[in-house]
């Protein structure tokens, strides 16, 4: 929904261990990216590349962060050394994570791609998102084939991405969306039966959250229980300042994104469609920002850009 926001998600079949240390060496970008060459080690984790949205040099600067049960590599680039204007959060979480069950050994690999509203030119708007998911399965290409695979491995879910831009402080957000009491004020199909949650079907579930601070940003992770089944469904939340996400340092609010995983094949429990998510994310906005006392903000839309009149 959010339209500076860019996603693309897939399973690779292989340890989240090796996928972290390929993505975090940025020679091996040469690899699977379409013809983002690297030139130059700058530093341990910075490197000066060419780039194949640009006729022109891209400095890359990597980061990674442990977030509990997730792993986040970052790529942050930019023409000047040190200012960096594209930032690329990369998401490596175990198939357990979304079901305890999960006999897969591989990693899902959910990759959030920012782009400034601002600074973005037509080819970045029109070649980004195809470009990003052919690297995704490049990227999973070069992994799985160092393991003697001869074809894609299939996945057992597939992740989707719930993204829209929120105008109101990430520190009342995340304090808001993390209390369980709230949960019934923007979660959609979830209602209080006396003491006891339910969801549209009444099955009685449980709500809990896990809350991280990486500095930059915020991980919201939030775990569903279906009580009768014992069934658990992580929706993990990535909260990042506007101000972050497009280096615009004068920008408000933040980009809410969530990321729910849906099993290709088989019965499931929860909601039924990715649109119950999305209907989530428009009513947290409003919520949000009415709390925030930003009444004007939400008739503007899912996306971040310049306030109207």
């Amino acid at each position: 929904m959010e339209n500076n926001t860019y996603t693309t998600s897939l399973y690779i079949d292989a340890p989240l261990e090796a996928v972290r240390s390929y993505l975090t060496d940025g020679m091996n970008l040469n690899e699977y990216t379409l013809f983002s060459r690297m030139r130059e080690r700058v530093d341990a984790n910075t490197w000066l590349g060419t780039a194949s949205g640009y006729q022109g040099g891209l400095y890359y600067h990597c980061r990674h962060r442990e977030v509990g049960r997730l792993e986040v590599v970052e790529w942050h680039c930019g023409t000047e050394l040190g200012k960096y204007y594209h930032v690329y959060p990369m998401l490596l979480i175990r198939p357990s994570y979304f079901d305890a069950s999960s006999s897969e050994q591989g990693t899902y690999y959910h990759w959030i791609s920012f782009v400034d509203p601002a600074r973005r030119t037509p080819m970045i708007a029109q070649g980004l998102p195809v470009v990003h998911r052919s690297e995704a399965r490049s990227l999973k290409a070069n992994l799985e084939r160092r393991r003697g695979l001869r074809e894609p491995s299939k996945a057992a879910l597939e992740l989707a991405p719930h993204t829209i831009y929120v105008d109101a402080p990430i520190e009342l957000a995340t304090t808001f969306l993390a209390e369980r009491a709230n949960v019934t004020r923007w979660s959609f199909m979830m209602r209080a039966e006396g003491r006891t949650l339910v969801d549209a079907y009444d099955h009685p579930i449980s709500v809990e959250f896990a809350s991280h601070d990486l500095d930059a940003y915020r991980v919201l992770e939030m775990t569903t229980t279906y009580v009768e089944l014992g069934i658990h469904v992580r929706t993990p939340f990535v909260l990042i300042p506007a101000a972050y996400a497009f280096a615009q340092p004068k920008a408000t609010g933040f980009i809410l994104h969530r990321v729910s995983a849906w099993p290709t094949s088989g019965v499931r429990v929860g909601k039924a469609s990715v649109d119950e998510y999305d209907t989530e994310a428009i009513n947290a906005k409003r919520v949000i920002e009415g709390e925030a006392g930003n009444l004007a903000a939400y008739a503007r839309g899912c996306s971040y850009g310049p306030a109207a009149p």
